[in-house]
Formats: C-alpha cells, structure tokens, sequence
C-alpha cells in the first residue's frame, strides 16, 4: 500500500483519488472546496479542506508522509497548481504529478518542481481519434517512452487461425499479452484458436501498433 496525495478535487482529481482508493491505497484528498471535500470523505481515508500553497498547511496534514502526489487543479487555479506542486515537492514528496492544459503551463510546472506532467484533455483527445479513425481499435494507450497498449479486434480473415499463425511478433514486431474471449481473459498461448469478435491486448511501439489498426481495418 503507497500513500498518495490528491490536490484539487475536480472530475479528474476525484476520479484519481477513488481509484486509488479503490485499489487500497492510502489517500489525503484536499481541495479549497467543502462540497468535493464532503463528497469523497468515506470514500479516502483523509479528506481535508485546505489552501494547497500553504506550506504550513500541508505539513499539518501530513502530507509530507504521502510517496507521491497529484496536482491537478483547473486552469482557472494555475498559480495556485505551481505554487501547490512546489511546496509538495520542498515538503520531501519524491513524485509529484501535475496535470497541465498546454505545454507552456506544462514547462512551467516542471520547473515548479513537476516530477511529471500530464495532459488529459489532449491524451483522450488523441485516443479518441485513433479509434474514430480505426474501428477495430477499441482502446490504446500510448506512453511517454513512444510504445503502446491497445486492444484490436480480431478481424474476420484472421479468425480460425491460431496466434502462432498470425505471426505478430515476427512480422509486425508486437507482443500479445491477452486474449479477451466472450469476456474471459485468456492467456496468449502459441496455440490458441481465435475467433471473429476475439479481442487481443498487444503492447509495441506506437507506430506499429497504428500500422496494424490500419491492416486490420474493415475493407469498405
């Protein structure tokens, strides 16, 4: 079990702090707002009212204990997120997340002490293109290191044949880490059978897991 802390209880930071949560981890959830502090107190296991710049403030909560932290304030609350991730991070925090709109805030808040930076509305605006744009592609995750995750729907001719068949490590340089089968998760075996409808989780570079979205896609 880690130890994390949420700044900034907004759609993104309270979706963040209750998987989290979820997941069994520790969670110090605050935000400047009663209404969000209230409405994840039973579901943390510390939901605080308080102003996030204040280094005082913070230390009190003891939010210095907490491995890695996640600023995600709104745009409206930039001064407060670069002020926010700095104290976080001169309170001892090795990881300090912070969520950005553009890269310029980006820089910024990486030069405020930002172990990471991420961009939630490009990054789903970016999957959410690739899938209107590949219909078998029905998730895909890219990261920073320029490999992805994606789940591909198996298409019609490749059914009846087995993964050995289909060659996708030699030929597309791909590795498939499973196999969703009429919702069952099946592991890769060389052997295995697939089906029309079978969706597989692969993991590659990016651009190869765009190439074969684009090889797989129905032909009109």
């Amino acid at each position: 079990m880690k130890t994390y802390v949420v700044v900034g209880l907004g759609q993104f930071g309270e979706c963040v702090a209750r998987e989290l949560s979820q997941a069994g981890h520790e969670v110090l959830a605050v935000d400047r707002s009663m209404e969000r502090v209230e409405a994840l107190k039973d579901v943390v296991a510390q939901a605080m009212r308080a102003d996030c710049t204040s280094e005082e403030a913070m230390r009190a909560l003891g939010a210095s204990k907490a491995e890695v932290a996640v600023v995600s304030l709104g745009e409206e609350d930039f001064e407060a997120a670069v002020l926010g991730t700095a104290v976080l991070k001169a309170l001892g925090i090795k990881t300090v997340v912070a969520r950005s709109s553009s890269p310029q805030r980006g820089r910024i808040l990486s030069l405020a002490g930002a172990s990471r930076v991420v961009y939630p509305e490009a990054e789903m605006g970016e999957q959410l293109a690739r899938m209107l744009m590949h219909t078998n592609l029905l998730a895909s995750t890219e990261l920073p290191s320029g490999y992805a995750l994606a789940e591909l729907r198996v298409p019609e001719h490749a059914a009846g044949k087995s993964l050995q068949e289909l060659r996708l490590r030699q030929t597309h340089g791909l590795n498939v880490i499973a196999i969703h089968h009429r919702g069952l998760l099946n592991e890769p075996i060389p052997e295995a059978m697939l089906n029309g409808g079978d969706v597989l989780l692969v993991a590659g570079k990016a651009e190869r897991v765009a190439a074969l979205a684009r090889l797989w896609e129905p032909k009109s």
